[in-house]
């Protein structure tokens, strides 16, 4: 062998350094920063990051690369921009040129270009492991194998060693760089590959393909967003080589012939494949596999300080061990059936039993309607329901892929196995059961499998009547259906790969759902499967984030997508159930049926706004003031929500009085709304909070008895004398305020009381000068605190103004706004006021529900006994971990503060944010707060029970002794 024949394959990269390319940087693109090299077998990347400003990825193409070529690439970055796909911007130069001509260290020009630096990380980065993941990529290269099938260029046709249609010239002048070992059976398996695909080549259709859509070359952005790079393996080749080396690339990173079919299937949704391109699929992997083999081996003996190219030799010699372990017609017909077609061309499946095709689908999904009221907790409810399906159908069929509700483990802290590996048909016993198909049988005790051409489908359930090893036709009696209760049979239906042992039947929430032991027998059957959970959940977060925007805040960096609560719990579309902790909007639990059904009912009755006259309005008022912490607080204003319910609080403050100031205490969050948000100075909630007060609003300190400017339980009157100071002079400058407004249980500060005679004081100071008081009740009012219904009454005062929410509706869009009838009154000379939303008589039944249930159910003396035990189980924590401060607040409304020095007071923020997303693990959702979020915000559902409470400190428990040690 020549060195001639070998040369155009041996590419040594350019000889430029990080120093260089930084040089090349500032010299052509006026970018002055640091450059850090990325991998490359052939070019030199760098990615050049600034102190300020943009950064650049540097590309510097390898001498061999021509001016037509780098024109091609151009082209093709451009003409996947304008068709939407997501690629990196040609910068161009300091004097406007789209690519640089540069020389390396050892004299040899080239060129280079500059790309727009992304904020992501390639999915190789991101570890590719799951079948969503692989499925997203098939669609993306589908998607630009579309894009690019109008393009045309000149310089298409080069000759590059990774255009598949070169592959056996290429392993054939590389192989003797492969280890002596390994040369026999890579060459035999690449000439036995390429003569399938000489078979296949004229009907093969050819366009410009990317050629090297890998998780290397695919970025997911801080968006979401998936970004294609690196455009210099770029050529005409077959349309199908696109797919090719991606399904090769996800074998080798995972080892899973089902992953890979998830990828195939993604392509064939955006850009339909030919049964000739599926059959050429596996080939070109075998091919792809070889020729990553000896061009890794290659390229080290001439370029030996290539850590790049040295690091993937395991890497591209798996893809093509990988490729040799399955027959390619076997591989065939699971690819057909990945895509939705039979396994054999031509072949149309039997139905397994008798009504097949007119099913009913029995929905047992996270969402389903068949499972609302708890249903889904209920002993043995899959087969009610099928039962209940059978009356009117001959066959009910639960579905392949679907997270049942039905098996969710009520056990937050251990998750159960809840996605579907399976389709299960329920059927009358003694129904017929037939082959879909012919093949070779096997007989496992009540369960048949049958095997054609590399797919074996297992059905269990039978009584079977054919004898084990024979072979049967399509259509033939296999047997019938056993009983599995009077009057209810079920036949449960999987399929597994031929060489794979087959996994459980359902998979759980951290499991791998797509492997290699377990696949979807739908196609056979004639069902379309349920949507994959995790695809869905990464698709609704970058729905949610690019419609709504980076300043609506969400919980958690990977947040669970839930669409059930049931009391105390929230479900998850992973098939977990979490322990509720924080969401005090639920007081009386997610989902109650009595809430439900009333607001059902009225929707179907009547709903518009305050100014009309129904009854719903009085009830709720009425029931209002049935719970009013004082016989002159006697009038009742419907609102929509906490932040309407304090800006209608002020202005009626500020009507009644005829003045405008308002006296606000720092670290306070009272809403978004303009006047609500005008006396928050949370500067978590707002960093700026304390400079961008409107004049009109005062501040004072926060009355924190543990961590304020006074400290202790007798600290009350000394802060209530800066309040009474505060008053002095504005009086002395003419502008006394209108109120003076607070929570009376520190929601923002983490449940923390007020210490006492504080507003005992305060108010009356306020009323001394003619200003009134304002109680934001919107957290910790209707029973939360246990020993009293409203904060106000707990803390021993009357406020003239109430304001109330969150609890009001259970999370409807319904509050109130508590007062006396001539502070209403005064606000008639300026206008009348109604709630479109608040005063509609949806939300007034709501509202009359929810103050029902808190009543008859005992919700406030659940909150006081639950919530004593409670703050018990947590101030026993602190003698073993010595993060835990005090317990704040009273009943179930909890704030655990931590602290690293007792001391100092150090607040424990880092450890708080990692306690949180800890016991999410757990089962556990948990937010911190206060302006240091050193808190832990134990505010949930008031019909948390003894047991829950167990969970939640066993949980935190073990997360404080993970945190502690460092882990």
């Amino acid at each position: 062998m020549t060195d001639t024949s070998t040369q155009r394959w041996r590419l040594k990269r350019p000889a430029v350094d990080a120093t260089s390319a930084s040089e090349i940087a500032q010299r052509h693109y006026g970018v002055l920063g640091a450059a850090t090299e990325l991998g490359s077998q052939q070019d030199r990347n760098f990615r050049i990051t600034p102190d300020r400003g943009a950064g650049l990825l540097l590309k510097i193409n390898h001498p061999t690369v021509t001016s037509d070529e780098v024109s091609f690439q151009a082209a093709i970055t451009d003409h996947l921009r304008n068709a939407r796909i997501h690629t990196p911007e040609i910068l161009a130069s300091t004097n406007g040129a789209r690519s640089i001509d540069v020389t390396d260290a050892d004299g040899q020009h080239t060129t280079a270009r500059a790309f727009q630096l992304l904020d992501g990380q390639s999915l190789i980065d991101g570890h590719l492991v799951d079948g969503a993941v692989a499925e997203e990529l098939g669609r993306l290269a589908g998607r630009t194998t579309s894009a690019l099938a109008s393009l045309e260029h000149p310089a298409s046709e080069r000759r590059i060693q990774w255009e598949l249609r070169s592959s056996l010239s290429v392993v054939e002048s590389l192989i003797e760089y492969l280890p002596a070992e390994r040369r026999a059976r890579c060459l035999a398996a690449a000439r036995s590959a390429s003569a399938e695909i000489d078979s296949l080549r004229d009907r093969l259709p050819l366009q410009v393909v990317h050629g090297d859509i890998t998780a290397d070359n695919v970025i997911r952005d801080n968006a979401n967003t998936l970004w294609l790079v690196d455009m210099g393996d770029a050529s005409q080749s077959w349309r199908v080589t696109e797919i090719a080396v991606l399904a090769a690339d996800v074998l080798g990173r995972t080892e899973s012939l089902a992953l890979v079919s998830r990828a195939i299937r993604g392509f064939d949704c955006e850009a339909s494949l030919t049964d000739d391109e599926l059959r050429a699929i596996w080939p070109l992997v075998i091919l792809r596999g070889a020729v990553l083999a000896v061009s890794g081996w290659s390229q080290l003996a001439i370029d030996p300080e290539n850590t790049y190219a040295r690091e993937r030799l395991d890497h591209e010699w798996n893809v093509f061990e990988k490729s040799l372990a399955s027959l390619s017609a076997e591989v065939y017909s699971q690819l057909r059936l990945a895509v939705g077609r039979s396994h054999h061309e031509g072949l149309e499946y039997s139905p397994v039993v008798e009504g097949q095709n007119r099913a009913t689908i029995l929905d047992l999904g996270v969402t389903s309607p068949l499972l609302d009221r708890g249903h889904w907790t209920e002993p043995d409810i899959e087969l009610s329901l099928a039962r209940e399906a059978l009356r009117s159908a001959a066959v009910a069929v639960a579905r392949y892929g679907e997270t049942r509700l039905t098996r969710i483990s009520l056990d937050v802290t251990r998750p159960a196995k809840t996605r579907a590996r399976l389709v299960e048909l329920w059927v009358r016993p003694g129904t017929p059961v037939r082959a879909p198909y012919s093949g070779a049988v096997r007989v496992e005790g009540d369960a048949i499998e049958l095997t054609d051409s590399g797919v074996v489908i297992r059905i269990d359930g039978l009584v079977i009547i054919v004898d084990e090893f024979s072979r049967t036709t399509a259509g033939e009696v296999l047997g019938y259906t056993s009983a599995i209760a009077p009057g209810v049979g079920r036949l449960s239906i999987s399929r597994r790969l031929v060489d794979a042992v087959a996994d459980s039947v359902f998979a759980g929430p951290t499991d791998e759902y797509e492997t290699d032991g377990a696949a979807d027998p739908s196609v056979i059957l004639g069902f379309d499967p349920v949507a994959d959970p995790i695809a869905q959940l990464r698709a609704e977060r970058t729905r949610r984030d690019k419609a709504i925007g980076g300043a609506n805040e969400r919980y958690y960096a990977e947040p669970p997508q839930f669409e059930r609560g049931w009391g105390t719990l929230l479900i998850d579309t992973q098939g977990r159930a979490y322990l509720d902790m924080v969401n005090n909007v639920a007081a009386i639990g997610h989902s109650h049926p009595r809430l439900a059904d009333r607001v059902h009912r009225q929707l179907h009755l009547l709903n518009t706004n305050s100014r009309f006259l129904y009854a719903a309005y009085a009830d709720f008022t009425e029931k209002v003031l049935e719970v009013s912490p004082d016989p002159s607080l006697d009038t009742v204003i419907p609102v929509n929500s906490g932040s309407e319910a304090i800006d209608l609080a002020i202005r009626l403050a500020q009507v009644a009085t005829g003045r405008k100031g308002i006296v606000a205490v720092r670290e306070g969050y009272h809403g978004w709304t303009m006047a609500a948000d005008s006396v928050s100075t949370s500067a978590f909630d707002n960093p700026d909070a304390l400079v961008s007060r409107p004049d009109w609003v005062h501040l004072t300190d926060t009355p924190n008895p543990y961590r304020g400017r006074y400290r202790g339980a007798e600290s009350g009157h000394s802060y209530a004398q800066d309040v009474r100071s505060l008053l002095e002079r504005l009086d002395s400058e003419g502008q006394p305020p209108a109120a003076f407004i607070c929570e009376p249980v520190l929601g923002n500060a983490g449940g923390v009381l007020p210490p006492d005679r504080y507003l005992a004081e305060v108010y009356e100071a306020v009323r001394a000068r003619g200003g009134l008081t304002i109680a934001d009740e919107v957290q910790v009012g209707y029973g939360r605190l246990g020993n009293a219904f409203w904060g106000s009454t707990l803390q021993g005062v009357v406020p003239d103004i109430i304001a109330v929410a969150k609890a009001a509706g259970n999370a409807f869009p319904v509050g109130l706004v508590l007062t006396r009838r001539e502070i209403v009154d005064s606000l008639a000379r300026e206008g009348m006021f109604f709630s479109s939303a608040g005063g509609a008589p949806a939300s007034a039944v709501a509202g009359s529900a929810v103050l029902d249930v808190i009543r008859e159910e005992g919700l406030q003396k659940n909150a006081e006994i639950v919530g004593r035990y409670l703050k018990s189980r947590i101030e026993g924590l602190a003698s073993r971990h010595s993060l835990v401060g005090p317990v704040h607040g009273s009943g179930l409304y909890l704030g655990i503060e931590l602290i690293r020095n007792h001391e100092t007071l150090e607040p424990a923020t880092a450890e708080t944010r990692w306690i949180c997303e800890h016991l999410l693990e757990f089962g556990i959702i948990m937010q911190a707060t206060s302006e240091r979020q050193n808190v832990l915000k134990v505010k949930p559902p008031m019909t948390l029970t003894h047991g829950e409470a167990d969970v939640f400190v066993n949980a935190l428990d073990r997360a404080l002794c993970n945190v502690t040690s460092g882990t």
